[in-house]
C-alpha cells in the first residue's frame, strides 16, 4: 500500500454509527424513547456494558499450539498472535481493539472487523467497522455477504471470509437484534427516574409548594411573591432554608416525599433489573447494603463463571472460525487464573496442594504469580512417599531388601617367626632383670 492510497483510505474511514432520528426509536410506557444513542446515557446500562468489556480486554489472550503428547505451547510466531497479543491495526492497541468490539457487540448485539492482507499473510491487520452500518444476509449456497454503508453513503461488500464477527444475541443466527431494544423499558424506567430526580433538586428539595394567603393579593404581586419564593429556594444549594413570609401568606406543600413515592427504591431496583439483563453481580456497578469479605470474594467468582466465560467463549470461538486457518493445530485462549486466585491464604493452600500431589512445578506455580522460573530444578514434580494407587490398597507393603552386611576390618595375622623373636626378647628382659 503506497502512502497516497493509505492517507486516503484513512480519510474514507469512520467510525462514527448513523445519526438517529425519532423514528428510529421507540417510545417506552416511561415516556422516555430509547435509541442506539440515548440508551448510554443509563448509567447502570452503560457500567454493565464497561464492566464486561474492560474486563475482556484486560485479560491475556494466547494463541496456542497442541502439541502430540496432549500439552500446548505458545504460538508467538503465528500472526493472529501479534494481532491479539499487541496490535491489530495502525492505530489501535490489542487492549483498544478488544475493548471497542466487545462494548459494540454488547450494545448492538454484533461487533464487526475488516481483515486485511499484508505482508503478515491472509490476516496481517483487522480494522473496526460500526455495528450501526452493517446489514448480514445469507446467500443461497450458505455463505454470508455483509454490506457496509460508508460515511459518504457508499455501500462496500463483504464476503464471509472478509469479516471478523462477534455476535452476541440475533434473531435467527445471523441478523443480530440491538441490546437496547431488548432492554427498551428497563432502561426507558431508569431513565424516567432519573430524570425525576434531577428535576427534583433542580427545583429544590421541597417541591409542589403553594403559597397561601387568607387576604386577596393582586396578581403582579402574587407574581413577584412566587418569583422571589423560588430564587430564594430553588435549586439543591437552596434547598432548606428559612422562609419568612408575609402576613397571613402560608406555605403547603401538595406532593408527597420521595419516600413515600418509593423512589429510591425503584431506583435501585432498575439498576439490578439492568444488571439482569448482563448477568452482572450488582456490586460490579454499585455498592451493596449487606456485604461480607466472603460473599463478595464468591460473587466475584460467579462473575467470572456465569458472566465473564461465555463472552470469552465467543471471542474464542470467532477467532478460530474467521482468523485461524489450521485450527486443528492451533487456538486461542484466555487466561482467567488471575481472576479466580482469590487471596493469599488461599493461593497458598491451593499451591501446596498441587505441589505435594505433584500436578504442578515450581516454576508452573511462579509463573502463576508472574515471577521467574529458579531454573531446571524447578520443573521437577514432586509426590508424597506415603501415596500408592487404587489398585494396591489393601496389600501388604513389599519386604524391604536386605540390607549388605557392614565391612569389619580384620588384624593381620602374626607368622610364627614372629612369636619367637617375641618370646626372645622376653627371655632377654627377664635375664637382664
Amino acid at each position: 500500500m503506497t502512502t497516497e492510497n493509505a492517507v486516503a483510505d484513512f480519510k474514507m474511514f469512520d467510525l462514527r454509527g448513523i445519526e438517529w432520528t425519532e423514528s428510529s426509536s421507540s417510545r417506552t410506557p416511561s415516556g422516555i424513547r430509547v435509541n442506539a444513542d440515548n440508551s448510554m446515557a443509563c448509567s447502570a446500562y452503560t457500567a454493565c456494558i464497561r464492566v464486561i468489556s474492560d474486563a475482556v480486554s484486560a485479560l491475556p489472550l494466547h494463541v496456542y499450539e497442541r502439541l502430540t503428547n496432549g500439552g500446548k505451547q505458545k504460538a508467538p510466531s503465528h500472526p493472529v498472535y501479534r494481532l491479539l497479543h499487541m496490535q491489530p491495526n495502525p492505530w489501535q492497541t490489542a487492549q483498544e481493539f478488544r475493548d471497542w468490539m466487545t462494548g459494540m457487540y454488547l450494545h448492538y448485539g454484533a461487533s464487526y472487523a475488516e481483515i486485511r492482507p499484508g505482508a503478515r499473510g491472509a490476516v496481517s491487520e483487522l480494522w473496526p467497522l460500526h455495528s450501526s452500518r452493517m446489514e448480514v444476509e445469507r446467500l443461497e449456497n450458505g455463505s454470508l455477504r455483509y454490506k457496509y454503508r460508508e460515511p459518504s453513503g457508499k455501500q462496500t461488500l463483504y464476503s464471509q471470509e472478509q469479516i471478523f464477527c462477534l455476535r452476541f444475541t440475533t434473531e435467527d443466527g445471523v441478523r443480530p437484534i440491538p441490546t437496547y431494544t431488548l432492554f427498551r423499558n428497563a432502561i426507558g424506567l431508569a431513565q424516567a427516574l432519573e430524570a425525576h430526580g434531577s428535576t427534583y433538586f433542580g427545583n429544590g428539595a421541597r417541591p409542589g409548594i403553594v403559597l397561601e394567603s387568607d387576604n386577596p393579593i393582586p396578581a403582579e404581586a402574587a407574581e413577584r411573591l412566587r418569583e422571589q419564593w423560588e430564587r430564594m429556594h430553588r435549586g439543591p444549594d437552596r434547598a432548606f432554608r428559612t422562609a419568612v413570609l408575609p402576613n397571613g401568606v402560608k406555605a403547603h406543600e401538595l406532593s408527597g416525599s420521595n419516600e413515600a413515592a418509593q423512589f429510591l427504591e425503584t431506583r435501585q431496583y432498575q439498576v439490578i433489573e439492568i444488571c439482569r439483563a448482563f448477568r452482572v453481580p450488582p456490586h460490579m456497578i454499585q455498592s451493596l447494603e449487606r456485604s461480607t469479605y466472603s460473599n463478595i470474594e464468591v460473587q466475584g467468582t460467579e462473575f467470572v463463571q456465569h458472566c465473564l466465560l461465555p463472552h470469552l467463549k465467543r471471542w474464542e470461538a470467532a477467532i478460530s472460525r474467521d482468523l485461524i486457518v489450521d485450527d486443528e493445530t492451533y487456538f486461542a485462549e484466555h487466561n482467567v487464573n488471575g481472576l479466580l486466585r482469590g487471596d493469599h491464604t488461599s493461593r497458598a493452600a491451593f499451591y501446596v496442594s498441587a505441589l505435594q500431589n505433584g500436578w504442578m512445578t515450581i516454576n508452573e506455580i511462579r509463573e502463576a504469580e508472574n515471577l521467574n522460573p529458579i531454573g531446571p530444578d524447578g520443573d521437577k514434580h514432586f509426590v508424597q512417599l506415603n501415596m500408592t494407587t487404587l489398585d494396591k490398597l489393601g496389600q501388604e507393603p513389599p519386604a524391604p531388601e536386605p540390607m549388605p552386611a557392614p565391612a569389619v576390618e580384620v588384624e593381620d595375622e602374626e607368622s610364627p617367626g614372629d612369636d619367637a623373636e617375641d618370646a626372645a626378647e622376653e627371655e632377654d628382659t627377664t635375664d637382664g632383670n
